[in-house]
């Protein structure tokens, strides 16, 4: 039965999938959080906050990610105003 403000949502993961998706969220923040370097990988979590009628979802994930540093570029950006070259 809804009352004076209406029914409120019942969210699911497929509703939140779907939310994200179709960018229905007014706020939006990732989160990248480096654990730990190991050998040549990086250890990462990942999360995301998103505010959906004035509702704030956090959607974090259930296990860090191994990201090889193989799979980055590198670049030397000297003064930070103009890229020097690329870093091999």
């Amino acid at each position: 039965m809804g009352g004076f403000l209406g029914t409120n949502e019942m969210l699911t993961r497929d509703r939140v999938k779907q939310i994200v998706r179709e960018k229905q969220h007014s706020y939006f923040e990732p989160k990248v959080t480096v654990l730990e370097v190991r050998n040549d990988s990086l250890l990462l979590k990942i999360s995301f906050l998103l505010e959906y009628k004035n509702r704030m979802i956090a959607i974090d994930e259930k296990e860090p990610i191994v990201v090889p540093l193989s799979d980055f570029k590198f670049e030397d950006w000297g003064d930070g105003v103009n890229k020097i070259s690329d870093i091999d």
